[in-house]
């Protein structure tokens, strides 16, 4: 009987050891999956304070919590950057829902996976103009008739009563710079646009209007997938938005505030204090915790670009917008209560 104990005894050892053992590598295994990190491109448009989530989830850190090393590739316009997307230069691009819904009208399978707030557009005129019957007959800028931004202003001066064809639509190409400089020379009385731009180069402007406040709203921009990319990389895709969502927790935590303006400072190419406040301030408080999609503006914005692309207005939106990766974030969140 002693014996069979003790044979009893080794072998229990021996189980213990092996259970032990493989505890251990199970362990060290999980711990290398984790530190594995995927390596992407992420191509955005526009160099904007509205980024600043995505510029802090890179900076601070948030993407490699997640398990992404990505590599952010600026490109100028959203119309430059889709191509690239579709070609697989890159995994995910940060650029306009209207160019993305206008590629899905043309049968281009893409998927809307999170999207920032809507654009902080005001109307902005020289400084001697105080009433909106002043621009009766005066020149607005505009990048080019069709594009958001034409239609943001058409809506804002409908609903102050002054009908678009009281005005001369000047189309001005070449960017928000370009815009800034025709407005700073007096060739333009008004423009929409943000304000951001006219103070750093300190150009002095007047506020008409206030296009959010207006119920004006269009989408800043949007992380936008192909719908292959987004079912075959489904962490990936949770990964990028669970960080973009607890950056804009940490930015928007005051006591983060003089990272936040290094962070600002990095992608803004600017160490001007004023610069860096106001961008702290127009931007910081406004963003989203939680990057949903609100199919609702982006209709809205697709039904007057519709006018001269029809088939905007009959795309099927939910198929378009995919907001569960949010919706899972803002799930995750309310369970742990932060």
């Amino acid at each position: 009987m002693k014996g069979l104990l003790t044979k009893f005894s080794r072998r229990v050892v021996h189980v213990s050891f092996a259970a032990a053992f493989f505890l251990a590598w199970q362990t060290r295994c999980l711990a290398a999956d984790n530190s594995r990190t995927e390596q992407i491109k992420i191509g955005y448009a526009s160099i904007s304070g509205n980024r600043i989530s995505f510029w802090a989830a890179q900076d601070a850190g948030f993407f490699a919590r997640y398990g992404l090393a990505p590599e952010l590739v600026f490109i100028a316009t959203s119309a430059q950057g889709l191509p690239a997307l579709l070609a697989g230069d890159l995994a995910m691009f940060v650029g306009s829902p209207e160019t993305a819904a206008q590629a899905a009208a043309r049968g281009v399978d893409l998927v809307i996976v999170a999207s920032s707030e809507p654009t902080q557009y005001k109307l902005i005129v020289q400084p001697g103009i105080k009433s909106v019957a002043e621009l009766r007959g005066k020149k607005l800028g505009i990048d080019r008739v069709g594009a958001s931004s034409y239609y943001a202003t058409r809506r804002m001066l409908e609903k102050l009563g002054l009908k678009p064809d009281e005005v001369e639509f000047m189309q001005v190409a070449g960017g928000g710079i370009q815009r800034a400089a025709a407005f700073r020379s007096g060739v333009l009385s008004g423009v929409v646009t943000t304000v951001e731009r006219l103070e750093r180069a300190k150009i002095p402007y007047h506020v008409l209007a206030d296009a959010v406040g207006m119920g004006v709203r269009v989408i800043g921009s949007s992380v936008i997938v192909t719908r292959n990319f987004r079912d075959r990389n489904r962490h990936l895709v949770l990964g990028f938005v669970r960080a973009l969502s607890e950056a804009a927790h940490w930015t928007k935590n005051p006591k983060n505030r003089e990272a936040v303006r290094r962070v600002f400072a990095h992608y803004l190419r600017t160490d001007d204090p004023a610069i860096l406040d106001l961008n702290y301030r127009l931007y910081v408080d406004s963003q989203v915790l939680f990057p949903h999609t609100n199919i609702d503006d982006l209709r809205s914005n697709l039904w007057d670009l519709g006018e001269s692309n029809p088939k905007l207005r009959e795309l099927n939106l939910s198929d378009l917008v995919d907001n569960s990766f949010v919706q899972r974030v803002e799930a995750e969140s309310r369970k742990t209560g932060r």
